[in-house]
């Protein structure tokens, strides 16, 4: 099941019926990109702050207890947002990192970025099944980690997972500006669900969280600032 909703998240949110058990949290980032629906991405900071501290408290309103939430964002903005998304009553969980390889934006000043913050926050205790994700072996072929495999073992997911960009041309792309992953959705998503749970993105671009979601057996609420986010989404297949 899904319910697909565009417009302001706070008021789309407050719409829904179902609770969420797991939220993906993608917002723009306030880079001053250019995005679709004609989304302000150079907002005043306070005014940005506002805008995520709203949607947090939303989210959290309508989560049930030991429901998770996942912001994605660049690391020092994700840094300075922690304690306002705390203050309307997440907890912090984890702090992952999500690395990438890239040849964009090289700076002469300062270490290239290859990185954003993937910031798992709870209601009260969360729901966890950490090993639904499974890490991977470094050297599969070593014959003493061929027979470990053979066995079901496999290595612990880190705390930093290096998952490319989906790109312009990667498998899926449909059209729209900085989508996500669906490996980086699809490892929140698993290690706080169960079959038939909802899950929701109340800034859903491209619907990259209701791709996962329908691979999973997962209910869907997404909602957009774009009026093209309905057929976007209605074209996932």
């Amino acid at each position: 099941m899904e319910i697909f909703k565009t417009g302001h998240a706070v008021d789309s949110i407050a719409s829904i019926e179902p609770m969420i058990q797991s939220w993906i949290f993608d917002p723009p980032y306030n880079v001053g990109f250019s995005y679709e629906a004609g989304v302000n991405d150079s907002l005043p900071r306070e005014e940005y702050e506002t805008l995520i501290r709203d949607a947090s408290k939303a989210m959290f309103e309508k989560t049930l207890e030991g429901g998770s939430m996942f912001l994605i964002h660049y690391k020092v903005p994700a840094a300075r947002l922690m304690p306002i998304i705390e203050s309307v009553g997440w907890t912090l969980h984890q702090w992952v990192s999500w690395v990438y390889p890239h040849n964009m934006g090289m700076s002469s000043k300062k270490f290239t970025q290859g990185s954003r913050a993937v910031l798992w926050f709870s209601k009260g205790d969360p729901k966890v099944n950490i090993k639904a994700v499974k890490g991977q072996y470094k050297n599969p072929n070593d014959k003493r980690i061929r027979e470990r495999i053979s066995k079901g073992h496999s290595p612990a997911l880190m705390d930093w997972w290096s998952i490319n960009l989906r790109k312009n041309v990667s498998k899926g792309h449909r059209g729209y500006a900085n989508s996500l992953p669906p490996e980086l959705v699809r490892r929140c998503l698993l290690t706080t669900t169960d079959l038939g749970d909802w899950v929701g993105d109340c800034m859903a671009g491209s619907g990259t969280t209701f791709e996962v979601a329908r691979e999973h057996g997962l209910n869907c609420f997404l909602n957009d600032l774009n009026p093209e986010g309905v057929s976007i989404w209605e074209s996932i297949k």
